[in-house]
């Protein structure tokens, strides 16, 4: 992918740097904080795809797979089938929230329709799960030719999906924790194995912490299924050792949030020896907070990343991420939708490659696979 990063390769990462130039990239606003709404009449003949759902057999998106060319299976079903090729018209992109993660989504799905004669309009919903299918009707109501979601709650994207597949119109899912009913309604999805992403913070957190001690666990949105499975596959690395997690409450994506889940924890477990959080968007508002309260001997991992986040690699406030990027997610599913368009194949599952990234590798990793596709960063603002 060349020309584009996450951060500018060969300079030193400079957190004040980033908080006074990320105003002209548009990368500085603060996650939305919101719970998601009951949508279950909307959406009763969708099953909810964390429920009773394993990954797929064989799949192991952890290290192998190349970033740039990820793993892919090929659809086997007609979901919203295509029949002459379309050239032109509406995409309508729907984020689950806005916060840095999302805004490199766009990026990617700006990048998947580079050089075509589509235009790609973004909207949030505010971590609303009633806002996201709202959202979905509305771009196909204005005649959208394809819609990509990220999603807010496996069962609204679900409805919003099936609304969109008994129109005809190509749907793209950028991120999938795994198999669901609902999966004959979209074309591609950018699946993640948020299991095995798990796994890959405990191994983490047992290597570098063998004489245990307590753990606090800051999840996105209950609900969305990613959480979950980053707790299932978390819990199943740590159980039996020495390591006890001893808080673990949603955070919402919002790093104030975040902050106080955290703070709520150290009042009743001042003995914490570790933070753990699933975003970016809430890790820089704790690594903030630690360095606001000289907190430097607790270990702290997250997962994802944003152009906030490197820079606090090489403090004593962020040792490791659970790698992958947003922006990979994004151009999948916005592929997935261009191929159905164009009557070409498309694949519809595309494993995203996922890697414990610490200060170390922080660099190379994302220079190979960006975050966030710089050429696009002016259609991240005023979402």
């Amino acid at each position: 992918m060349q020309g584009t990063s996450g951060f500018s390769s060969g300079r030193p990462f400079g957190r004040r740097r980033f908080i006074h130039g990320a105003a002209s990239i548009g990368l500085g606003a603060a996650a939305l904080a919101a719970c998601g709404s009951d949508t279950d009449e909307a959406t009763d003949d969708v099953t909810d795809a964390t429920e009773g759902t394993d990954a797929p057999e064989g799949t192991d998106a952890s290290a192998t797979t190349d970033a740039t060319e990820p793993a892919t299976e090929t659809a086997s079903t007609d979901a919203a089938a295509v029949g002459a090729s379309i050239t032109s018209g509406l995409i309508g992109l729907t984020l689950n929230g806005l916060n840095d993660y999302t805004r490199g989504v766009v990026t990617g799905v700006y990048k998947a329709f580079e050089g075509t004669d589509f235009e790609v309009a973004a909207v949030q919903a505010n971590y609303s799960a009633e806002t996201e299918l709202s959202n979905i009707e509305n771009f196909l109501a204005q005649g959208a030719v394809g819609v990509v979601i990220q999603p807010n709650t496996a069962e609204s994207a679900g409805a919003g999906a099936k609304a969109a597949f008994d129109k005809g119109v190509p749907v793209g899912n950028c991120i999938w924790p795994g198999p669901s009913d609902a999966d004959e309604f979209f074309n591609g999805v950018a699946e993640i194995d948020s299991v095995e992403g798990g796994r890959i913070i405990g191994r983490y957190l047992l290597e570098q912490l063998p004489d245990g001690g307590k753990i606090v666990v800051v999840q996105g949105v209950v609900g969305q299924g990613f959480s979950e499975r980053i707790d299932e596959g978390l819990d199943e690395v740590l159980e039996g050792s020495n390591l006890e997690i001893v808080v673990r409450e949603q955070g919402f994506f919002d790093r104030v949030g975040a902050v106080e889940v955290v703070q709520n924890a150290f009042q009743a477990n001042p003995d914490i020896v570790a933070i753990v959080d699933y975003a970016a968007a809430m890790s820089n508002g704790i690594c903030q907070w630690m360095e606001d309260e000289g907190i430097e001997d607790v270990l702290h991992v997250t997962s994802d990343a944003d152009a906030e986040m490197v820079t606090w690699f090489g403090t004593p406030y962020l040792a490791a991420t659970r790698y992958y990027s947003s922006a990979q997610t994004g151009l999948i599913a916005g592929q997935a939708v261009l191929n159905a368009l164009r009557g070409e194949p498309v694949e519809f599952r595309t494993v995203i490659a996922q890697e414990l990234v610490t200060a170390d590798n922080v660099e190379a990793v994302v220079a190979e696979n960006p975050f966030f596709f710089d050429e696009y960063a002016d259609k991240t603002e005023n979402l």
